[in-house]
């Protein structure tokens, strides 16, 4: 009577470590924040960025389908890789939302799309700004925070890849994360 017992707990946990894995491969949809494309100027939030801290007298926003757009044309630019035949980087997103960015990385792996994201909150600290990570998913799987460390490598590949922009970002005094939209601050303050 033992046997079957430990026969089927065997098989449900392999039924849900089965089911898990099937989530986890199947890639975020990103319909919703698709970066739009639109004619005329092109949006450059490096040179914006160094403007707004040069200046120090002005509120920015930068909207969500600006943003995704930017990054969608100069990340997988910046970004070379080894293994590029088999595993690559081919975008990244934003989806803001009050408080926090969802940020979706996207991938082809042996051909096929993959996705990750991780949802970040900035706070500022005294001088300084401190970018926490509440959790994440990898496809649609979702995950705490403590098991997206795997992730931890392609997140520092993406930071070095974006550094001159984190470094214009983090030159501001303020950063607000408002929904589909970045409200920066490069406004000397009062003290």
């Amino acid at each position: 009577m033992k046997r079957p017992l430990i026969q089927t707990l065997r098989l449900l946990v392999l039924s849900g470590l089965g089911g898990a894995a099937w989530v986890a491969h199947r890639p975020e949809i990103l319909s919703f924040i698709t970066p739009l494309v639109q004619k005329g100027k092109e949006f450059d939030l490096l040179d914006d960025l160094r403007q707004a801290s040069i200046k120090r007298a002005s509120l920015i926003e930068i909207h969500e389908p600006d943003l995704n757009r930017y990054l969608s044309a100069t990340l997988p630019a910046r970004l070379g890789s080894k293994l590029e035949k088999w595993v690559r980087l081919t975008d990244m997103r934003v989806d803001l939302e009050p408080g926090k960015a969802h940020v979706i990385l996207v991938w082809e792996l042996f051909g096929y799309r993959r996705t990750a994201s991780v949802d970040l909150v900035i706070q500022r600290v005294g001088e300084h700004f401190h970018v926490e990570m509440l959790g994440g998913s990898l496809g649609h799987l979702r995950l705490p925070r403590g098991m997206m460390r795997p992730l931890e490598p392609a997140l520092g590949t993406v930071a070095e890849a974006l550094d001159p922009e984190i470094r214009a970002l983090f030159q501001m005094t303020q950063i607000t994360l408002a929904k589909d939209k970045l409200v920066l601050d490069s406004r000397f303050t009062s003290t």
